[in-house]
């Protein structure tokens, strides 16, 4: 062991070992890099949001019933928006596709300084005039999460959105996931 020990530290094998790693480490840093041209929505505030948003400040409303119609792309954008003002969330590069009953979203994650592709599909209900999301799959780099990988990103998602303790300034009636548009409505405060 020793004698193994003393040859890998002469100068030449050192820097052999040494070069091998950073070789290993850049293919596992461009392996795990995102692939593919990057999708880039402009962040800009959906219509039906931005208005919603401009009533609540206004303040006056309370009562006054409104109607959100969001597309994938708009979706994509308003989040883009969000992301603008909120830099210290690591996902970028949002890309948001509506189904029946399923959301599915693409982006980009830094995570210990490495950019990182991921997808996943959640299921939106409302539960109480509140919208609740559930993670059903996540992968990452292409490659799915284990369940516990998938329960641990949700309690994290949980903590940071979690409308239940909160006072809405609406109140939620309706949500329905289409394709290609989210359909929601319900009354203001």
């Amino acid at each position: 062991m020793r004698r193994l020990i003393r040859n890998l530290l002469k100068p030449i094998n050192l820097w052999i070992a040494l070069a091998l790693l950073a070789a290993n480490g850049l293919a596992w840093a461009s392996a795990l890099a995102p692939s593919g041209p990057v999708y880039v929505a402009e962040p800009v505030l959906e219509e039906d949001l931005d208005d919603l948003r401009l009533r609540l400040r206004e303040g006056g409303h309370s009562g006054e019933r409104f109607e959100l119609h969001v597309t994938g792309q708009e979706a994509a954008e308003s989040i883009a928006w969000f992301l603008g003002n909120h830099p210290e969330i690591p996902f970028r590069h949002p890309r948001i596709e509506f189904h029946p009953d399923v959301v599915e979203a693409w982006g980009e994650v830094e995570v210990l300084g490495m950019r990182l592709s991921i997808h996943g599909q959640a299921t939106m209900v409302l539960e109480d005039g509140i919208p609740v999301v559930a993670l059903t799959d996540i992968s990452v780099a292409g490659a799915p999460v284990p369940g516990f990988v998938l329960e641990a990103v949700q309690d994290a998602v949980y903590q940071q959105v979690d409308l239940s303790n909160r006072e809405l300034p609406v109140i939620f009636e309706t949500l329905e996931l289409r394709e290609g548009e989210a359909v929601a409505s319900g009354t203001i405060r």
